[in-house]
Formats: structure tokens, C-alpha cells, sequence
């Protein structure tokens, strides 16, 4: 179920915080300054939005029988979602300052969403003779995120917060077959670099010689991955179709990291 297992990555990322801030009863005992590297493995549930739209340029049709647009509208636009395993190469640099920690991160995620929605043969309302076909196929193999963090350190434990600026790239893929006089197979094919924006919040410990674990949440959103128009084929050379669409991600995963 959608909600719910969202819900429960983003619970499960606060409380690994509350939890590990609970723990904290000391006064600053370690410096965190310092270059960093590390790994993460984690997994993801992401969503990929479309926001496709049909238009009267000849091809559609609104008549007495039914509108095609209030009938393909809620098909062309249904969520594609799924979970995938993730890995993060970290690196970055913190400056303590007491119990204050300042610094930047860098990450480069990859994850491997490809995921479709597919709605079989269907009957036009505007015509029940004819029926069509529709596939929306989006996928995406990384993101690269540079973040400003803020945090508190206190005892071996530090817990922060990072928001910043992301990139990604993201192949969209639209097949839409009818019936409708001659017969349509159209295919829309748009592959884009997309920039947003991703937040973190998360919890460490140092656990000797450098060496620290660490568990974090990350909430990424692109607001456009794919931004387009199509004639499909038959009713002239306008476009019948737009496309435009939005992705995020919500990211739970657990690091070791080796500061310098």
C-alpha cells in the first residue's frame, strides 16, 4: 500500500534519530572534524507522478457519447511506483565548533527505478467499436546531491540535519495503441536531466580509530522529469498529447564512514 510503506520509511528514519539523540547524555568527548568517505546500502520507495494531458486538436474527442480526455486522463496519469535496493558513495567535510556541527556532503546514489504502468485494451466511450492501449515506462540509475548540514555532537554520537541542491537523469516512455480508423502506434521517448532539491536527517557513532556508523533518512523530489508534446500520428500535425511529470524518492539506509 502506497501511504503506509512511506510512512514507515520516513518513521523509521525519525526515530533512528530520537532514538540515538535519547542516548546522548554527555558533553562533547570526540572531535568530528575533518574529511570523510563511506559507503551505504539502503532501500527505496520511489514515485514517479506523470501529468499527461489530452488535447482537442483533432484526434480526441468530446462528443455526446463521453469525453476521451475524462476517460484517458486518470490512465495516462497513474502513479509508477516501486522499491529498490540502494548504494551511496559519501564524502564530505564537518568543522565542530563545542557541541555544533557544521559541513557538507556530497553523495552519489545509485538506484536502479524502472518501473511501468500498463492499462490493457479498452473500449473508447466516444466510440465502442474502437478500444486502445496505454504504457508509461519511467527510469532512473542515479542521483547526485551536494548538501550544507547542520548537527550536534555530544558524547560519541552526532545527529544532523542536510537539505540541498540534486541531480539526476530520467527516461520516460509512453506507448499508446487504438483501432480508431487506420490504427495508431505511437511511442514517446524522452530522456532528460533533472535538477531538485533532497534533505536528510540522520544520526552517527563513532566507534574508534576514525571509523563511525551511521543511519539516515533521504527525501528526494524532482519537480520535472519529463516535459513534452507528440502528434500521434493521425489528425493533423498538431500535438494530441503533453507530457510533463515529477519523481521522489524516499531513502532509508545505514553507512560506515572513515574520517581522515
Amino acid at each position: 500500500m502506497r501511504f503506509p510503506l512511506k510512512s514507515r520509511i520516513s518513521c523509521a528514519g525519525i526515530a533512528a534519530v530520537i532514538l540515538c539523540a535519547a542516548a546522548s547524555h554527555a558533553s562533547a568527548e570526540t572531535d568530528w572534524s575533518g574529511f570523510y568517505g563511506g559507503l551505504a546500502l539502503g532501500g527505496a520507495y520511489s514515485a514517479a507522478k506523470p501529468d499527461t494531458d489530452v488535447l482537442y486538436t483533432g484526434y480526441f474527442q468530446d462528443s455526446a457519447l463521453g469525453s476521451d480526455r475524462n476517460q484517458l486522463t486518470p490512465i495516462l496519469n497513474e502513479t509508477i511506483e516501486g522499491f529498490d535496493v540502494t548504494g551511496s558513495a559519501l564524502f564530505g567535510y564537518d568543522h565542530q565548533d563545542r557541541n555544533m556541527i557544521y559541513g557538507v556532503e556530497g553523495d552519489l546514489t545509485f538506484m536502479p527505478f524502472s518501473e511501468s504502468e500498463s492499462h490493457g485494451r479498452t473500449a473508447y466511450d466516444t466510440s465502442p467499436a474502437n478500444s486502445f492501449t496505454s504504457q508509461t515506462t519511467v527510469e532512473s540509475d542515479f542521483t547526485f546531491s551536494i548538501r550544507p548540514k547542520i548537527g550536534y555532537a555530544t558524547g560519541g554520537w552526532q545527529v544532523y540535519f542536510a537539505a540541498g541542491p540534486s541531480i539526476s537523469r530520467f527516461k520516460t516512455t509512453h506507448k499508446f495503441t487504438d483501432t480508431f480508423g487506420t490504427g495508431t502506434n505511437h511511442t514517446f521517448t524522452d530522456t532528460k536531466t533533472a535538477f531538485g532539491v533532497s534533505g536528510s536527517i540522520g544520526a552517527g557513532y563513532l566507534i574508534g580509530n576514525g571509523w563511525s556508523l551511521r543511519g539516515d533518512y533521504v527525501l528526494t523530489y524532482f519537480p520535472s522529469i519529463v516535459d513534452g508534446d507528440r502528434d500521434i500520428g493521425q489528425g493533423g500535425a498538431a500535438s494530441d498529447l503533453s507530457y510533463d511529470g515529477d519523481f521522489q524518492s524516499h531513502n532509508v539506509r545505514f553507512a560506515l564512514i572513515k574520517r581522515f
